[in-house]
């Protein structure tokens, strides 16, 4: 009766569950594994290979390059933001079950180190549009589940302040900072849709119609009818026309227009 038994507790209402405790099986990103199951579900690797490049050459490279982003997106997902956690990661349960196929049965660890991948091979300039298809074709996936005749979508830019000597960004006199202007669109269920990164000097619908056209025409081949939304930046004769030669309906948001007049002017 006082023996030690080294044995997981079994629960009494439900068999299959087993409650155990081992050391180097202990993590506490154990939700990722449902992120791993609909990545599996949605195909996300395939969606990797078909749109991004990997510039390595050989055999010699022990994880493919969907297993490097798989790690680095999960490794955001759960709060990781610094790459020095991944040396930690690495040896972490649930990030070895989910990270690489590679090494599931093998108890290996991951990629201990992945700065050279997200700055050199992720952050290669094919790989930038790639990674803007691989967005846009994964969201797709989910696009048929979804029902409804009409869709919105929303446009928008923000600020990101930058600090040092990096690539394209600009200094801003209203903002009073350096940094990049992206543009960005939304469908109305939140999901991003596509992005454009820009110097901080430029105005805030610089290249609208890049992102903006493709989206609306590849709505109206599904069928949908198609309405837009922005702020008072994209109230201009040029946005009108276009969506009017393509039947979009619009609703722009003049207040903020006056608002940001008045702020200005006070600077």
């Amino acid at each position: 009766m006082g023996e030690i038994q080294d044995q997981p507790f079994q629960l009494s209402f439900n068999a299959s569950l087993k409650d155990d405790f081992q050391g180097s099986r202990v993590t506490s990103d154990g939700g990722l594994i449902l992120v791993g199951e609909l990545d599996e579900r949605l195909g996300l690797g395939a969606l990797i290979e078909q749109h991004l490049t990997d510039s390595r050459r050989g055999k010699n490279t022990q994880f493919p390059f969907a297993d490097l982003l798989g790690q680095s997106n999960y490794s955001r997902l759960a709060g990781y933001e610094d790459l020095n956690d991944a040396a930690r990661l690495s040896q972490d349960p649930t990030f070895r079950l989910i990270g690489s196929e590679k090494i599931r049965d093998r108890g290996a660890a991951l990629a201990s180190r992945l700065q050279t991948f997200e700055t050199e091979m992720l952050g290669e300039e094919e790989n930038f549009a790639g990674l803007a298809k691989l967005d846009r074709a994964l969201i797709g996936k989910a696009e048929p589940m979804e029902s409804g005749y009409r869709t919105v979508l929303d446009t928008g830019s923000t600020e990101v302040p930058m600090y040092g000597e990096q690539g394209q960004s600009a200094s801003n006199g209203h903002f009073e900072s350096t940094y990049y202007h992206p543009l960005l669109l939304f469908s109305r269920e939140g999901d991003c849709l596509g992005a454009k990164l820009r110097p901080g000097n430029v105005h805030s619908a610089e290249g609208w119609e890049e992102l903006l056209l493709p989206e609306i025409e590849r709505q109206q081949r599904m069928g949908k009818a198609v309405g837009f939304r922005a702020d008072a930046a994209f109230a201009k004769p040029e946005i009108y026309e276009a969506l009017e030669e393509v039947n979009v309906s619009r609703a722009i948001n003049h207040l903020t227009h006056r608002l940001a007049g008045a702020d200005n002017d006070r600077h």
